[in-house]
């Protein structure tokens, strides 16, 4: 059989193992890697690539995990190519990017012996411990990799059930106390919006924010949020649709919001226009169109529109 195929074989068979009948050899040191496997992903990794690599080739030390061993193999090359990828289709919390190889901890020239391993930059020493005991295990004492396989990836399908079932419950419980998070919020925002006569509804939403948040940051203290005007009158005698002024009577901070209308270079030239020889500190244009802008185009002339008011 190839690589894959012992995956998928491994991963079947550990779909119905029964854990009480392995033996302890086994589950010892397995289970201290699962246990610690939040933030030594890669060295999983790694043991996998090495119980597959020792089915594969029987006669292959797999502790000899570099080419620039004697009668080593390039671990990494497998790891890459097949374990990788094999994680992130079944297990894919405790996927690695790209290669287990690439942390100091198993892409140092050591071989993964009893004796040279010690020098492995793994900083837990009980898993230090079991990591290489593996291999001793299966090296030395002739375990069966294929045993270990079988029970590594049935505590990884225990383990990412467990996750599964606690992120259900949670959903569960979050739905029942309704929990609001920033996207659910957005979303309703969205329906909000999308409903008839709503272009008014955008800037009662960030006004309601503000009027939220202006007592609990430094930047808004000693400053006033301005009552919304009526939304037919003309704003010739304001800045924008939010206003937030000094106690001076001194404009501070002015949102401008359009609902489904793309921010193009005109808009910001009006604004430019109203608002000069006025010292505002923050002016802030925004938009329920989808993106902001019409195409990347007009977004790129109102960023260049934009570095040109500042020069000036």
């Amino acid at each position: 059989m190839n690589e894959k195929a012992i995956l998928a074989e491994a991963y079947q068979a550990a779909q119905n193992l029964d854990l009480s009948t392995v033996s302890e050899i086994i589950t010892t040191d397995i289970d201290v890697m699962i246990e610690k496997i939040g933030s030594n992903k890669s060295l999983v990794s790694a043991l996998v690539t090495s119980l597959v690599k020792k089915v594969h080739e029987p006669t292959q030390d797999v502790r000899l995990h570099r080419t620039d061993f004697e009668n080593g193999y390039s671990a990494r090359v497998l790891d890459t190519q097949v374990i990788s990828p094999f994680f992130k289709d079944n297990f894919p919390k405790y996927a690695n990017k790209e290669s287990s190889f690439l942390t100091l901890a198993t892409r140092e020239r050591i071989k993964w012996t009893k004796e040279e391993g010690e020098e492995l930059k793994i900083r837990d020493k009980k898993l230090k411990e079991s990591f290489l005991n593996i291999f001793e295990q299966i090296e030395k004492f002739k375990i069966s990799p294929k045993e270990y396989l079988n029970y590594l990836f049935a505590k990884l399908i225990e383990l990412s059930e467990a996750e599964e079932a606690l992120f259900q419950s949670t959903n569960l419980q979050t739905e029942s106390l309704d929990v609001l998070n920033i996207h659910l919020i957005i979303k309703m925002l969205q329906e909000h919006f999308e409903s008839k006569l709503s272009s008014r509804l955008p800037v009662v939403a960030i006004y309601s924010i503000y009027e939220i948040l202006l007592s609990k940051f430094d930047r808004h203290k000693g400053k006033q949020l301005v009552p919304l005007q009526v939304h037919t009158s003309s704003d010739k005698h304001g800045f924008g649709d939010i206003e937030i002024y000094t106690l001076e009577n001194q404009p501070f901070e002015v949102v401008e919001i359009k609902h489904n209308i793309p921010i193009d270079k005109y808009l910001i030239f009006d604004i430019a226009k109203k608002t000069k020889n006025i010292k505002i500190d923050r002016h802030y244009i925004l938009t329920t169109f989808q993106n902001g802008f019409a195409n990347p185009e007009t977004e790129k002339e109102v960023i260049e529109y934009i570095l040109e008011l500042k020069k000036t």
